[in-house]
């Protein structure tokens, strides 16, 4: 697999990994592979599922699939499944190393779906989760969107 991608040949990785992820030959490293190279969120999204409902204890690495997966979720306006998955990062994607970025992205993803109340809920969550600053600007001018939006009403 790790030849397919190196290679860029991510037809052919998408084709022999999907189905081996799905039937349980779980490999986390090849996830990863997958999700970053799979052009259908469709699938990103089945595949997930498939791996979650078999166990909902997840090593860190899954959430970072996770967390690709959202990202894509954002930039497609696929808003009902990320924040499916928003929801189940926030909750259990904590030992994810991009947790933090996560998080922000399942708020922003709930903002550009018009959740104002929602993406305003996660944010304050988000604040007793260590941030680099980068990230703390971000957070702070998604705040002062949602500021705006509630003066509007």
């Amino acid at each position: 697999m790790y030849e397919y991608y190196k290679k860029g040949n991510y037809d052919t990785l998408v084709k022999v990994s999907r189905s081996g992820l799905r039937s349980g030959e779980l490999d986390y490293k090849i996830l990863l592979l997958y999700v970053a190279s799979e052009s259908s969120l469709e699938e990103i999204d089945k595949t997930l599922l498939s791996i979650y409902s078999r166990s909902k204890e997840q090593p860190s690495i899954f959430y970072n699939s996770v967390f690709l997966f959202l990202e894509r979720a954002l930039v497609l306006e696929s808003y009902e499944s990320g924040t499916r998955w928003g929801k189940i990062f926030l909750n259990k994607g904590e030992s994810s190393v991009r947790y933090s970025e996560g998080v922000y992205t399942y708020a922003c993803i709930l903002y550009s779906s018009q959740e104002y109340e929602a993406a305003s809920s996660v944010l304050t969550k988000l604040k007793s989760v260590p941030a680099d600053s980068k990230l703390g600007k971000r957070i702070r001018i998604l705040e002062i969107g949602l500021e705006k939006r509630k003066e509007e009403k």
